[in-house]
């Protein structure tokens, strides 16, 4: 029903589309490029406004690489303040098409990071978008060969999003990433598919005018309510969520975010169980809630990012903890993404960015684990997962993942990419969750190699990936080398 109400709409837009000429709505969260000018940009003080969810609003950053024109910027600096501008205007093209598809021997998606396409290893797709004064949206259709018949044809990244004031309402189904990670957020990334629903957020990221709360600088708010799938131990089931995040500082970026499963098939979903999903009563045995009436499963925490320029380049250190229960009124059994990252310029047009992070999805503390907990719920128990995956880490539960990420960014947008991950998957060798870990146990290094070009109206990826053999993946061979590429056509 959903998704049939969800396509006559972009249906009745799309024939509005010719009378509509304004700005794109945000940069995607498959857009890696673009992140890292943003974050190169963001540790120089040239960008102001949070930049740690996306998709990222252009509304948010357009006035900071509009007002940097007028200052004084290092060869590089100037480089990607003129390299987001002209995407920019690529993207407010009135209309626009673009066909894309990939091969590769195996999943290609399994482990991946920010930027990463939840595609089949062989795929072809065709989307068209339009952007305009108030309306803005898209029409992806993509077709998954290796793949379950009922999903060979895909909506994924489809949306119709419109302006009001600063706020914008987007009907749809995008990636989001949650997080300061480039690999790993906790809470809620791109491994799984998007969850169709209903969002809400600020344009531009305009601080407070009341002294009381000017002092926190810009700030983003996101929220949005999407439908799970029917395939589920409770079908239908509700996904909500929202994150706040500010920055005081140039150099500090500070946020709060918060996701919830709630209803479905059998379970209550009136005013009075929302309200206590709000609250935070739903632990059983606290304040009447039993499993006939508890509200929800949760997830909630804090995340921080330190950015700061240096000599050379700039460089930050970031953290995310995530609760996987509640304690007087506070996350508790926190899982977690921790890391550095940081630019070393080369030249006037050549740039390293380089990270290295680790994500822990072991509930509890560093001393005291449990285990068969995080993405797990006694009644929701399909678990924090959607088709299959889990919606934060891409590791799922039990799990640790040690990752080193380099890429050399090149003139004409080219980039050489290099990361190798170290990862312990399902430590304690069982699983509560059907769709979890099951089969999804070992240990071993991942290897992926990359290189990324455009021209003319194309960008192609080409790589190779290498899996070791004690780690064992459902669907994957062990000991997995895998070449890949994917290409696509803009007009």
């Amino acid at each position: 029903m959903f998704k049939s109400r969800f396509r006559h709409c972009l249906a009745v837009f799309f024939l509005l589309a010719p009378s509509l000429n304004y700005a794109a709505p945000w940069i995607k969260a498959t857009d890696i490029a673009a992140r890292q000018h943003i974050e190169f940009l963001a540790s120089a003080g040239i960008i102001r406004a949070p930049i740690s969810q996306w998709p990222l609003m252009w509304g948010g950053i357009l006035p900071d690489l509009r007002q940097s024109q007028y200052r004084k910027l290092t060869t590089p600096q100037k480089h990607a303040v003129d390299s987001l501008l002209a995407q920019f205007e690529e993207d407010s093209a009135p209309t626009r098409v673009e066909v894309n598809a990939g091969w590769a021997d195996q999943d290609t998606t399994v482990f991946g990071g920010f930027g990463s396409r939840n595609d089949a290893p062989q795929f072809a797709g065709v989307s068209a978008s339009f952007v305009g004064q108030r309306w803005a949206g898209e029409l992806n259709i993509s077709y998954d060969i290796p793949d379950r018949p009922r999903e060979h044809r895909k909506l994924d990244q489809s949306y119709l999003a419109g302006a009001f004031g600063n706020w914008g309402v987007t009907i749809g189904a995008v990636d989001r990433w949650w997080g300061p990670g480039w690999q790993s957020s906790t809470i809620l990334s791109n491994n799984a598919r998007p969850v169709p629903g209903l969002s809400l957020q600020r344009n531009k990221a305009i601080p407070f005018e009341t002294p009381l709360l000017s002092w926190l600088g810009p700030w983003q708010l996101q929220a949005f309510m999407g439908q799970l799938e029917s395939e589920r131990s409770i079908p239908d089931a509700k996904l909500l969520g929202l994150r706040f995040a500010v920055k005081p500082w140039h150099w500090l970026e500070l946020a709060a975010s918060r996701t919830a499963q709630w209803g479905g098939d059998g379970r209550p979903e009136d005013f009075s169980t929302f309200s206590d999903l709000i609250l935070g009563k739903d632990n059983r045995g606290d304040s009447g809630i039993t499993q006939e009436n508890e509200p929800g499963n949760q997830l909630g925490g804090v995340d921080m990012k330190i950015l700061f320029a240096v000599p050379w380049g700039s460089q930050g250190a970031y953290a995310q903890f995530i609760g996987e229960d509640e304690s007087g009124y506070v996350p508790s059994r926190y899982i977690y993404t921790a890391g550095l990252d940081g630019v070393v310029s080369l030249s006037d047009n050549k740039r390293i960015h380089w990270f290295v992070e680790r994500s822990d999805t072991r509930a509890g503390t560093l001393s005291e684990k449990r285990f068969n907990y995080a993405y797990e719920h006694g009644t929701y128990k399909t678990g924090y997962r959607h088709k299959g995956r889990v919606m934060g880490s891409s590791v799922d539960s039990d799990s640790t993942i040690d990752t080193l990420g380099l890429s050399l960014v090149l003139p004409s947008q080219s980039q050489l990419a290099f990361k190798w991950s170290a990862v312990k998957l399902n430590t304690d060798g069982t699983s509560r969750g059907g769709a979890g870990p099951t089969g999804f146990s070992g240990s071993g290094d991942i290897l992926e190699l990359s290189y990324r070009f455009a021209w003319l109206q194309n960008n192609t990826t080409i790589g190779y990936r290498w899996i070791n053999d004690g780690i064992d993946v459902r669907g994957l061979d062990d000991g997995t080398e895998t070449l890949f590429i994917e290409t696509a056509w803009r007009w």
